[in-house]
C-alpha cells in the first residue's frame, strides 16, 4: 500500500492542468482557421488552369491544415473534447 499512498502523494503536489492556448482564444481560431480555409478552397476552385500548377500543393495542404485546426478548435469551443 505504499507505492500507492506515495503515488497519490505526488499527484496531489502536482499543479492543475493549464492549456497552452486558452480557452477563450478557441472561437476565434475556429473561426479565422475556417474563414481562411474557405477562401482557399474558393480561390482554387475559381482557377481556370488546364494544366498541373506547381503551387495548388501547397495551397490544398495549408488548406487542408487550416480546416483541421478549425474543426477541432470548433469542436472544443463547443464542448466535444477530441
Amino acid at each position: 500500500m505504499e507505492p500507492y499512498a506515495s503515488v497519490k502523494a505526488a499527484y496531489n503536489e502536482l499543479p492543475a492542468f493549464k492549456p497552452l492556448i486558452p480557452i477563450s482564444a478557441l472561437p476565434t481560431i475556429a473561426l479565422v482557421s475556417l474563414v481562411a480555409a474557405f477562401a482557399l478552397v474558393f480561390f482554387m476552385s475559381t482557377l481556370s488552369s488546364r494544366k498541373f500548377n506547381p503551387t495548388e500543393v501547397p495551397i490544398a495542404l495549408l488548406a487542408a491544415a487550416l480546416t483541421g485546426a478549425g474543426t477541432v478548435a470548433l469542436f472544443c469551443t463547443v464542448g466535444v473534447n477530441v
